[in-house]
């Protein structure tokens, strides 16, 4: 059981139970010209974590992100802080603070931040956050390693075959036509498309520059992110994936509101303007005007078409045990261990598939060099 923390106690003393914690100030070095600019989720979990320990031992606010100023690894993150601390010193609260900051604390943050320091709870709020994060860390992390091996193969047979256009079949084509051979079909095009490759390639690869410089942008990011996405949730097995991964994220970040005491309508509101799926957001804004006008959750939950039935059945039962919370949070593990195994599937599938792609493409072209050499050999010998 958590231990309630009356947040005063941290605005008005406590500071002396602080040196303890206090570390030396990082010194300024070469490293810290490599970290990068923007913050990363394992920096705010770690700021989370640590901030919750701090409190929890009745150090007061101000003086806890003094420390963790202090002692932060990224220089992002200390300036970050460092901002915080500003904010606070001149009489904001600690979520208006964090509202400061947009690009590392999203909505969640603020909301839940807000009413866990109105509530005297603001270190189990912070230890909850802590938590979502990481659990969204592992989400991610998973699904970038069973991306890694598949994207690497795929890079070394885009280099194998353009190696095999630049390099290789021009030998052949200048081979070809010193001793006038009729070409079949497949061979004619590898030909074509070497001749086209070696005279416009460097075109290609700018246009390919220029366009990736392009949706850098953030117009175009978010355009080429929601076309991405909606093409990817029509794939048979990727749809499924990315349909878990939107159902786990939502019922996590809702229960987790929902745990810091957040109340329903509030936590529906910020669900639906952290979801980056249209659809979802639709979705959730239907929810939120049936629970709006006093409807139970479950109730528009059974009559959806992104949530299945399981999820609405299992959230009438927490709301029926007054466990709401729990019951998401719950919810939100279950599919994050089907999303697991659906996505260590698929990474299993399309390794061997990229493979023997890779294989053919090779197979082909190198067949279609050698075909004509059957002919050659005719005409040399009648020569």
């Amino acid at each position: 059981m958590k231990e309630t923390i009356d947040m005063r106690r941290f605005i008005d003393g406590g500071d002396q139970a602080a040196e303890q914690f206090q570390e030396k100030p990082a010194q300024g070095s070469w490293r810290d010209t490599l970290r990068r600019r923007r913050v990363g989720s394992r920096d705010v979990a770690e700021f989370c974590s640590q901030l919750a320990v701090l409190l929890r031992a009745r150090i007061s606010l101000h003086h806890s992100l003094e420390v963790l100023q202090r002692q932060a690894r990224s220089a992002s993150m200390k300036s970050v802080i460092a901002g915080m601390v500003s904010e606070i010193q001149h009489g904001s609260s600690f979520s208006r603070a964090l509202s400061l900051h947009p690009e590392v604390f999203d909505n969640l943050f603020v909301v839940t931040t807000e009413v866990g320091q109105e509530s005297g709870r603001l270190a189990d709020v912070l230890s909850d956050l802590a938590d979502h994060l990481e659990a969204m860390q592992r989400l991610k992390r998973k699904v970038m390693q069973a991306l890694v091996y598949p994207l690497l193969v795929l890079a070394v047979a885009c280099a194998s075959v353009l190696f095999l256009f630049v390099f290789i079949v021009p030998a052949f084509a200048e081979m070809f036509r010193t001793f006038q051979v009729e070409l079949p079909i497949g061979t004619q095009i590898v030909l074509a498309l070497s001749e086209w490759i070696i005279a416009f390639g460097h075109y290609a690869i700018a246009a390919l520059v220029i366009g990736g410089l392009i949706l850098r942008s953030a117009p175009a990011r978010s355009v080429a992110r929601k076309g991405a996405g909606a093409l990817a949730a029509k794939l048979p097995f990727v749809g499924q994936i990315i349909s878990k991964n939107m159902i786990a994220r939502t019922c996590r970040t809702i229960g987790t509101l929902l745990r810091a005491r957040v109340p329903l309508l509030e936590a529906l509101t910020v669900a639906q303007r952290m979801a980056s799926d249209r659809a979802l957001k639709e979705e959730i804004e239907r929810v939120l005007e049936r629970v709006r006008h006093g409807s139970a959750l479950a109730e528009p939950m059974f009559d959806s078409r992104l949530f299945p039935p399981m999820v609405a059945q299992m959230i009438a039962v927490g709301e029926e045990g007054s466990e709401l919370d729990t019951m998401l949070l719950t919810v939100a593990d279950q599919f994050q261990k089907e999303l697991d195994a659906k996505i260590e599937i698929l990474s299993s599938v399309i390794e061997p598939v990229l493979i023997l792609l890779l294989g053919l493409i090779v197979g082909a072209i190198l067949v279609s060099m050698y075909l004509p050499m059957f002919e050659l050999v005719n005409v040399i010998g009648t020569g």
